[in-house]
């Protein structure tokens, strides 16, 4: 066998260094960047996943959406323009003598107001039998204003002649007016 010499030695060593060089320089980066394509292959594969299940959800959101359009106009066409408290003072008082209920109090409290939407609470008391409360609630669920109602106490009367007070908090909406509150 022949014995290497320092040139073929140095021939040898420099020829490593190049293959170990474009080993480094050319074929790293390429794994790097096919690390990375599937790391953002795997991103979309999850995306794609995420987007196949609202898709199968998208029906049931077009319906519900259209369920909450419908309440929502129901709603709006019992939110008028402008206060209107009188009015809607004798219609609450006008629906208390209806139902027969005695020691009746509606008071407004701190109106609170927005842009778009103003709201009056209201403390309502009155006394009454169970059935005419009932019958008055009855008669605000039809009413052709919104009325939504926070708390509800009913309390029986200390002489136990079946009358019940009805302490109740309530708010009472509108929509602001361009021209002025009426």
């Amino acid at each position: 066998m022949k014995q290497i010499d320092k040139k073929q030695a140095m021939i040898l060593v420099l020829a490593a260094v190049i293959l170990l060089g474009f080993g480094v320089f050319r074929y790293m980066p390429i794994i790097h960047k096919r690390m990375a394509l599937k790391e953002q292959m795997d991103q979309q594969s999850v995306s794609m996943e995420q987007i196949q299940e609202y898709s199968r959800l998208l029906p049931e959101l077009n319906l519900e959406k259209r369920q909450l359009e419908d309440k929502l106009k129901a709603s709006s066409g019992k939110i008028p323009e402008g206060r209107q408290f009188a009015t809607l003072w004798e219609q609450i008082a006008e629906v208390m003598n209806e139902c027969q209920l005695q020691d009746q109090l509606v008071q407004p409290e701190t109106e609170m107001k927005s842009d778009e939407l103003c709201c009056i609470p209201l403390r309502i008391e009155c006394t009454g039998s169970l059935d005419q409360i009932f019958a008055f609630f009855r008669k605000l669920e039809n009413f052709d204003r919104l009325i939504c109602f926070e708390d509800i106490l009913l309390e029986n009367s200390s002489e136990l002649d079946a009358e019940i007070k009805l302490n109740a908090r309530a708010n009472v909406y509108y929509q602001p007016s361009n021209a002025g509150n009426s």
